[in-house]
């Protein structure tokens, strides 16, 4: 287009030229000069907002990412106990809030976030909101991946020692649930490669208590071992499929009637 937009400014010129020789001859009048063409103003980049309105700014967004967070991880926790009502009333919450302008550039992925609540919502089993609900929090961490503003996390502590029992295999669950979900949202490889390893361990032995959650035990173990394989090709999307699976997974776990107590060792 600016190639042909130069021939043409050459044409005119010569058609010009041309015009005034003709003028010389007393055969036409020499064109007489327009008025000179106003020079384009660069546009200025936009002004910083002054101080107090950053700072208010800025505090509005730690706000709505603060509540967010709280309120994810409230939707996680009541799943994994099958209180699917309630996890859609937490999932409404996110959904229905209202635009702010302190969204700005990030409003799109603000938009992604709400419709996958709202999904989360009107999912009609446990299994159906959990998988849901690693979409949700993949959409966060993919706005705080695309936005450069991830959340900062305290630094974890180490795993609880491995202690073969229900409560001390339930807190090294907890733990790497909390290092999976950073991963997520955060976007972060360290802390999610570190939960992967917690649960791609060998699985508690529960015995004759219970044969379904030696199934269930088993799966959450292959889940996670087939995460850590994936390392290459590992993406916000893939994390989210394999969490929602594991979520889903605990979940079936967690709602089934209580395992037979273990037998007490017999005194000599």
């Amino acid at each position: 287009m600016r190639s042909r937009f130069v021939l043409g400014s050459v044409a005119v010129a010569a058609a010009f030229a041309g015009l005034a020789g003709l003028g010389a001859l007393g055969l036409a009048d020499a064109p007489k000069p327009g008025p000179a063409k106003p020079k384009p103003v660069a546009k200025e980049p936009p002004a910083e907002l002054p101080p107090a309105q950053r700072f208010e700014r800025d505090v509005m967004i730690r706000l709505h990412m603060h509540d967010n967070f709280d309120l994810l991880r409230a939707i996680e926790r009541l799943l994994i106990r099958g209180k699917l009502e309630e996890a859609a009333r937490f999932a409404t919450a996110i959904a229905e809030v209202p635009d702010s302008p302190a969204h700005g550039s990030y409003a799109a992925q603000a938009v992604l976030v709400r419709d996958r609540a709202a999904a989360v919502a009107r999912a009609t089993t446990v299994d159906q909101a959990c998988q849901l609900e690693a979409k949700l929090a993949a959409a966060c961490g993919g706005c705080h991946v695309e936005t450069n503003v991830a959340p900062e996390f305290r630094a974890y502590p180490a795993a609880p020692p491995d202690v073969q029992t229900v409560e001390g295999r339930m807190a090294r669950h907890r733990w790497a649930a909390d290092r999976l979900w950073e991963g997520i949202v955060g976007g972060a490889d360290e802390p999610w490669r570190a939960g992967l390893d917690v649960l791609a361990a060998a699985p508690f032995d529960w015995g004759d208590r219970s044969k379904a959650r030696v199934s269930l035990s088993r799966d959450l173990q292959r889940l996670a071992a087939t995460a850590r394989k994936r390392k290459l090709a590992d993406t916000l999307d893939t994390r989210a499929t394999s969490y929602g699976e594991m979520l889903s997974t605990c979940a079936a776990c967690h709602t089934l009637p209580p395992a037979v107590p273990a037998p007490s060792p017999k005194k000599p």
